[in-house]
């Protein structure tokens, strides 16, 4: 627990500097993230036996939710992040989820560019104490393809 939360909060902190409150992620405490370890919610990433990131994911329905997405700085650029939704992709897929969807802050630009080229695309956005929340989807369900004359 206490390693997911120093994840969370090296990747987390230097958020701050762009919104207009702290992060929820930054004030939830070891309690909550023991709960969702329990339900089997929290999954990390190691690099040999080094706990470098983590993410929360959980249904909603038919949808599947990923949160809590953090990578240690000293490990970014290894495409870790990449590899996590990826995975959560994966997962979901075997689950028979229609679509992943993330919520993200409106005010981090970096955030929104990484979905995007992970093909996820932009479809509202929600005022969450004061501080814009984009929401992104991407569907896992194939379309079918129209027939050929």
């Amino acid at each position: 627990m206490d390693i997911i939360k120093e994840i969370i909060v090296e990747a987390y902190e230097p958020l701050r500097k762009q919104l207009s409150r702290m992060p929820a992620a930054l004030d939830e405490g070891l309690g909550k993230i023991a709960r969702h370890i329990q339900m089997g919610d929290q999954y990390i990433g190691l690099v040999g036996d080094t706990v470098v990131s983590t993410m929360r994911i959980r249904l909603v329905g038919s949808v599947g939710v990923v949160s809590r997405v953090a990578v240690r700085q000293s490990f970014r650029g290894r495409r870790i992040g990449s590899m996590l939704i990826d995975y959560a992709e994966n997962l979901m897929t075997h689950l028979n989820v229609s679509a992943i969807e993330v919520e993200i802050y409106g005010a981090v630009e970096e955030q929104i560019e990484f979905y995007t080229k992970m093909g996820y695309e932009e479809t509202g956005r929600l005022d969450r104490f004061g501080e814009e929340i984009v929401v992104m989807q991407k569907s896992l369900v194939e379309s079918e393809m129209e027939p050929e004359d």
